[in-house]
């Protein structure tokens, strides 16, 4: 809102009396962000790990899983033909499936591997906020 300075009366000395609006208009703010960004390059330290590149694992574990899948429903068919054939006179089947499914779920691998002497290349790009300030109304001289 401006002040504007209006004559109200004259004074009978000559001066003249104004009246003005002192009513207060805050400036407006605005505060915009944009979220960093980060980039990591992994390239030298699978090359110097002697690693595939993930696309690569990626499709050799989708053809583990799917053979690896095979062969559990392979083995549980057999198991299944095993507990059916009464006629055998196979004792315990089910615990002897039990530990069998044991011995060969239960066996795990861990390999450990040293750092690389090379680490990962990573770019990060922070982007300063933009900020604007709207003044309203008349500034006072």
């Amino acid at each position: 809102m401006y002040m504007v300075p209006f004559m109200n009366s004259v004074a009978s000395s000559g001066i003249k009396i104004y009246q003005t609006s002192a009513a207060y208009t805050p400036a407006e703010l605005n505060i915009t962000t944009r979220n960093p960004e980060m980039q990591a390059d992994w390239i030298p330290v699978w090359e110097e790990l002697g690693l595939p590149q993930p696309s690569t694992v990626a499709r050799e574990l989708v053809q583990k899983r799917v053979g690896q899948l095979e062969n559990d429903i392979a083995e549980k068919s057999r198991e299944g033909d095993r507990i059916a054939n009464i006629s055998s006179g196979e004792k315990n089947v089910f615990g002897k499936i039990a530990m069998e499914r044991y011995m060969r779920q239960g066996q795990s691998t861990v390999v450990l591997m040293a750092i690389p002497s090379r680490g990962l290349h990573i770019d990060v790009k922070i982007y300063s906020p933009e900020i604007n300030i709207e003044v309203r109304g008349r500034l006072l001289k």
